[in-house]
């Protein structure tokens, strides 16, 4: 949970970060479902909530939670913050 409610993560780094600092806390399944994710952010990316649960063999309201409890609104949202952070690291190799 977000410490005094703050804005979600803008970037996967900001993301690490709070985790690191233990600004987000997590249940211990949704804090092995959050390391997944931080490792693989292509399936986030691109997938579909549903099929981000059957890769990381979760269910689909573990997914959602977990964005959730990232501070996101929707998963959608959370999805929309790591595109473009894939968005921004691709072009800095371009």
């Amino acid at each position: 949970m977000l410490k005094n409610e703050q804005a979600p993560p803008a970037s996967i780094q900001e993301l690490k970060f709070k985790i690191a600092k233990r600004q987000i806390t997590f249940p211990t399944t949704l804090e092995r479902l959050a390391r997944q994710m931080i490792e693989r952010p292509e399936i986030v990316a691109f997938e579909s909530a549903a099929a981000v649960a059957r890769h990381f063999k979760v269910s689909q309201t573990t997914v959602h939670r977990l964005a959730h409890q990232m501070g996101f609104r929707t998963f959608r949202d959370f999805r929309a913050m790591i595109r473009e952070n894939l968005r921004l690291v691709s072009s800095k190799i371009d």
